[in-house]
């Protein structure tokens, strides 16, 4: 059977119990970019993204016989969500963040696109880190509830509850440039 056609937990297992190279390639090819992402998005830095997405895949393969049921997904992003706030832990000095250099289009559509672009990227990092982090695992990490709600170690309705409340403050942040858009 094609490494495609299983599940995580079905991949997971072929790695955890016949050591699998393969089934862990097809796992790390599912999900390296999200975990990226989400390390790059947490820790504000390429090199410091790239270190610690380096040891989430060392760790998953190293601690894969602690894995024994449940969602893979949440396990994964459970164990790179700690190793970002750990990193940020250990940082010994402030990073000051580098602001990313734009060059809008002149065509008005593409100036509105970089316009709502750069204020949907202000206005999430302005949410309280609790509901940032919870919208950031649904929509940019499309991860259902249920891992979202693994992933940050809370009840399933309160991962629900945070989402919708960070929608509901990006629509009071965004509404005044929205506005002047329309």
């Amino acid at each position: 059977m094609p490494y495609t056609l299983l599940s995580d937990e079905e991949l997971f297992t072929l790695v955890r119990t016949a050591n699998d190279q393969q089934a862990f390639q097809a796992l790390y090819r599912r999900y390296d970019k999200r975990v990226y992402a989400y390390c790059l998005r947490a820790l504000g830095g390429v090199d410091d993204a790239q270190d610690v997405f380096q040891i989430v895949a060392m760790t998953i393969y190293d601690k894969r016989d602690r894995f024994i049921d449940g969602s893979f997904a949440a396990w994964l992003f459970t164990i790179t969500r700690n190793m970002c706030l750990k990193a940020i832990r250990n940082r010994k000095h402030t990073v000051e963040l580098n602001d990313e250099v734009y060059s809008p289009e002149t065509d008005e559509t593409h100036s509105q696109d970089f316009v709502l672009t750069g204020a949907l990227h202000d206005a999430i990092a302005q949410l309280p880190e609790e509901f940032r982090e919870a919208l950031q695992l649904k929509y940019y990490d499309d991860l259902p509830y249920e891992d979202v709600a693994a992933t940050l170690g809370i009840t399933l309705s309160l991962a629900k509850v945070r989402v919708f409340r960070a929608k509901k403050l990006l629509q009071k942040i965004l509404s005044p440039i929205l506005d002047e858009l329309r």
